[in-house]
Order: structure tokens, then sequence, then C-alpha cells
């Protein structure tokens, strides 16, 4: 669901430790780390306005209360996705820097035995 966002955060991930890569310093980050990053990517604002109208739209009968209940229903179901959804994206975005990784070193590799024996 966030590919794009992982792959953008994982590039930036490697294009800000470029000289930890390259010295052999760099550590993938954890999960906890990676999550950190993404959040700050990912937009994953719950418009409750929207939702409001909309169970207002379905439900025309309803009180003010039985809708506020309902939006708290969506909310809470719309959070736990989110969470979900972050938990994948947070395993790709580790294996997504694991894999860039190891290309650079790979590329590195074959410059040097291209340009330096």
């Amino acid at each position: 669901m966030y590919s794009p966002d992982v792959k953008k955060c994982a590039q930036q991930i490697i294009k800000e430790s470029l000289a930890d890569i390259l010295i052999g310093e760099f550590k993938i980050p954890s999960q906890k780390q990676m999550e950190s990053y993404l959040l700050e990517n990912i937009d994953y604002s719950f418009d409750e306005y929207q939702t409001a109208k909309k169970i207002q739209r379905s439900h025309l009968q309803w009180n003010e209360e039985q809708i506020a209940a309902e939006l708290e229903v969506h909310k809470r179901r719309y959070e736990k996705e989110f969470r979900n959804n972050l938990k994948v994206a947070t395993q790709k975005g580790v294996n997504e820097v694991e894999n860039l990784v190891s290309s650079l070193k790979d590329t590195i590799k074959a410059w040097k035995t291209k340009n330096l024996e």
C-alpha cells in the first residue's frame, strides 16, 4: 500500500548514510527506526469531517450521538488498518534498505575489480 513511500524512504536513508556505507560502519535501521522514518513520510490522517458526512448521508434518521458513536468505530477501524499496514511497510522498508546496501556494495566491488586491478 505504501510502496512508493517505502522506496523513497529507503533511498533517502542510503543517500544520507553513503559515507558510513563506504567505510563499512552503516547499520541497517531497526524496525522501530524504520517505523519512525516512515511516519515522517506517510500521510495517515483520518478525515473526521468527511467520514461524519458520509455516515450522516447513509443514516438520515440517526441523531448526533449515534453518528458520533459510528464515527468512533470508523476511526478505530482506520487506525487498526493503518497500524497493520505500517507494520508491513516497516518490514518492506528494512528489506529495501538491505537490498540497496547489498546492490551498492556489489557495484563498488565490480568497479574496484574493473578499475583497480
